[in-house]
């Protein structure tokens, strides 16, 4: 971190994760992982994961591997995950994670990058503002990676 690096605790046991959390003194990102109480698989974040990574300023990237959204998932599936990040006043820390690189499913709907308007779609008839995917697509994670080079070169 004291070289301008990002953290992802994407991949990390619990354990590992909260050691993580006990010594960072930057944003941590969890580049593709997801809600842990919408589908309880070890991967996705709990609830409390979440709020630490709101709290060091860090962003969680959105994972669209079946594997880790639910049963049968569908573009309403990964919207869940979305929704239930807003509702821990988690908006400005959500990002787009994809996984798209070798995962073996995607949900029902999604067929690769070219679909990530659909699901720009679904948010939007979820709730979601125009400004709010906006910066679940793009603004949320920029500005964390921003923030990393900017206190780099201080």
């Amino acid at each position: 971190q004291r070289l301008g690096m990002l953290i992802d605790v994407s991949h990390l046991s619990d354990e590992g994760f909260w050691d993580i959390m006990d010594i960072t003194n930057a944003p941590v990102i969890a580049t593709h992982s997801n809600a842990r109480a919408v589908h309880p698989v070890s991967r996705n974040l709990t609830d409390d994961m979440f709020k630490a990574i709101c709290q060091t300023g860090g962003v969680a990237g959105l994972n669209l591997y079946t594997e880790f959204l639910g049963e049968k998932p569908t573009l309403d599936t990964a919207c869940d995950h979305i929704l239930h990040w807003m509702e821990l006043d988690g908006a400005m820390h959500i990002a787009l994670g994809g996984d798209l690189d070798g995962c073996e499913s995607l949900p029902a709907g999604f067929d690769g990058v070219q679909d990530y308007p659909k699901l720009a779609e679904r948010l939007l008839a979820r709730g979601l503002n125009e400004q709010q995917v906006y910066d679940i697509f793009w603004n949320n994670a920029l500005g964390v990676i921003e923030n990393a080079v900017c206190n780099n070169t201080q």
